[in-house]
């Protein structure tokens, strides 16, 4: 194998293969990328088992085609560091891969790639089309609600919930919920629809990887798995087997008293609060009166903070706790200059949306302080 490509032209698969590439080593050869030097292209293909991706990358001229594995993590952070418009040649000899410029040369260890495990793909149901900025938008909307290390395993991951004209994606760690709904062109998944929950790592990854423009995406819906295509990428992961619950009986109901306020207001305010609140349970109470909200924070050192701000509220008198830092992460996510949140009772949940936006809500719980 013997090819010649621009730094550009190759640096960025090599960096989304290594995010991809298993890094706990239990197996070595997934903690490597396997290169395929074929035509005027190169394939390059990371898994950890779960996950699996392959990047095209047009390179600028393969001498002499073939395939090999190495090790994902020095072959990313070697191409980073070298100048940008550098001309690399790599070349494959006696079971070294050799990546060459100008004034650099660099030797690295191969493993074959006939010990290079790739997932099973057959099994598809369904085929949708999407655009990527979309698909793109609603996981970005609502990831930073999937919990982490949950017992409840279903709940470390994402649902996707394909409807008749509608993509609906929620994710929830059982104190906060976000949810983003999309319109979409018919497409017939029956009555149910067909729901799946994406793993957490394939979520963050598939947030990167998608790029905001209006590409069209094929999205290969399986009973076990979710494939994404386009002309340059193929990535699939494996489903969390689960029942994710039912998130619609969570959306706050009744009468709701909005309260309207400058987002980056609010958000400074409670980056101040914080400084004081509790380090463990990070509370804040929101005293709400008319067209004021007064946001208090205290610990157990007997320190305390309190700040009075300008609000557009009617509602009736309230206090209510929220943990700061759920607030600031919906606060991080909202695009508009205002913020609406909508409360429903001291004991309530509250809902946060931008006005006029009924598409992309959250729903942070109280918290007793």
């Amino acid at each position: 194998m013997r090819f010649t490509t621009q730094k550009s032209e190759i640096v960025e698969a090599l960096q989304i293969g290594a995010a991809v590439a298993e890094r706990r080593q239990t197996i070595p050869i997934l903690a490597n990328l396997k290169m395929i030097a074929k035509g005027s292209m190169v394939e390059i293909t990371a898994t950890d088992l779960e996950i699996q991706i392959k990047i095209n990358s047009k390179v600028k001229h393969v001498q002499e085609e073939g395939e090999t594995t190495v090790s994902a993590r020095k072959m990313s952070e070697l191409c980073r560091s070298l100048p940008d418009k550098e001309n690399l040649d790599f070349n494959l000899k006696n079971g070294k891969l050799t990546v060459s410029s100008k004034n650099f040369q660099a030797d690295f260890a191969t493993i074959s790639t006939a010990d290079f495990p790739e997932l099973d793909l057959k099994e598809s149901t369904q085929s949708i089309k999407l655009s990527s900025s979309l698909f793109q938008r609603v996981l970005s909307k609502t990831a930073f609600c999937m919990a982490s290390q949950d017992v409840r395993y279903y709940l470390n991951g994402l649902l996707i919930e394909y409807r008749k004209s509608q993509i609906n994606s929620v994710a929830t760690d059982g104190h906060r919920l976000a949810l983003a709904t999309q319109n979409i062109d018919t497409v017939d998944v029956g009555e149910e629809g067909i729901r799946q929950i994406l793993p957490r790592k394939a979520v963050l990854e598939l947030i990167k990887i998608l790029v905001l423009k209006e590409k069209e995406i094929n999205i290969n819906l399986g009973s076990s798995t979710l494939r994404v295509q386009d002309e340059n990428l193929d990535f699939s992961t494996k489903l969390i087997d689960g029942k994710f619950p039912d998130y619609e009986k969570v959306l706050p109901s009744g009468e709701p008293n909005p309260l309207i306020i400058s987002k980056i207001n609010l958000q400074s305010a409670l980056t101040r609060a914080s400084v004081l609140s509790n380090e463990k349970y990070r509370g804040v109470r929101f005293a709400l009166d008319k067209n004021s909200l007064k946001l208090t924070a205290n610990n157990p050192e007997q320190e305390s903070a309190e700040e009075l701000l300008e609000v557009d509220y009617k509602g009736i008198p309230m206090e209510i706790g929220f943990n700061i830092g759920y607030i600031l992460d919906v606060l991080n996510v909202i695009e508009t200059e205002e913020v609406e949140l909508n409360f429903y009772g001291e004991e309530s949940s509250c809902l946060i949306k931008e006005p006029n936006n009924e598409s992309e809500v959250y729903v942070v719980m109280p918290m007793r302080l």
